[in-house]
């Protein structure tokens, strides 16, 4: 792995806090951080950009069912070890019952506590995802995509293009399943872009991939993609659950 060019140690870095970068190129890329302070502060500034996502979750306060169930839990569990256990010697210090009962309770406080994060989670909380797109042959970052909510795509460009007033460019999903592009619409080729459309949840629901392509003004006339420019893996936040088998 070598980090000379900046474009790539940004790639790498945006990857490494997105947590798309794993295993092996995982490691090597943290035994380059021991040693490389720039690099470091690259993955800092990503840090930095991406966190605010994290903080748009709002808490969910437990609702009063949640509590009502670990306290009964407790009662059960301390009541079933009392009737069982007989103490050796008198006074609560001595009881071998009273600490068992309490390795117990603390055990089941932890468990619960842990089903609690997730029973208490929104049911169908509004799609967040991120993607960093780069150039495949030179690895230059060219664009970082984020969904702050629903049917909202926020593009923000890293490096302009420097094409002329007869091309645009035009960003598409690409399904996991292999299946044809979907077009998201045309985007600002030299800034950054806010996509606000009621079809764009619809169209990601299945996607694997951002990519953009060069077409001539108003964007594809075939419904397919031109000259691909840079892509990029769409990372969800938080992670989406499986699809449903397709039917037949």
């Amino acid at each position: 792995m070598k980090l000379a060019h900046p474009e790539l140690r940004s790639r790498l870095a945006s990857e490494y806090v997105l947590g798309t970068m794993r295993g092996r190129t995982r490691r090597r890329f943290e035994e380059y951080l021991k040693r490389d302070a720039a690099l470091r502060a690259e993955v800092v500034r990503w840090e930095e950009r991406l966190t605010p996502l994290a903080e748009r979750l709002a808490p969910v306060e437990p609702p009063a069912r949640v509590w009502q169930r670990i306290e009964a839990r407790l009662d059960r569990a301390a009541s079933r070890r009392t009737a069982m256990e007989a103490p050796r010697k008198t006074g609560l210090w001595h009881s071998l019952a009273f600490w068992r009962n309490l390795g117990l309770v603390a055990s089941v406080v932890a468990a619960t506590l842990l089903a609690m994060q997730f029973a208490v989670r929104p049911a169908k909380p509004d799609p967040i995802l991120t993607a960093v797109l780069a150039e495949e042959a030179n690895n230059a970052v060219r664009l970082f995509i984020e969904q702050p909510r629903a049917n909202v795509l926020n593009i923000k460009m890293v490096k302009p293009w420097a094409n002329g007033p007869e091309k645009q460019h035009q960003l598409w999903v690409l399904p996991a399943n292999g299946g044809a592009p979907r077009s998201i619409g045309i985007i600002n080729s030299k800034g950054d872009t806010l996509l606000n459309l009621s079809e764009i949840d619809s169209k990601l629901i299945d996607g694997a991939q951002f990519a953009v392509s060069i077409e001539a003004v108003g964007g594809s006339q075939s419904g397919l993609p031109g000259r691909i420019v840079c892509k990029g893996t769409i990372a969800w936040i938080p992670k989406r659950p499986p699809l449903p088998p397709k039917q037949t």
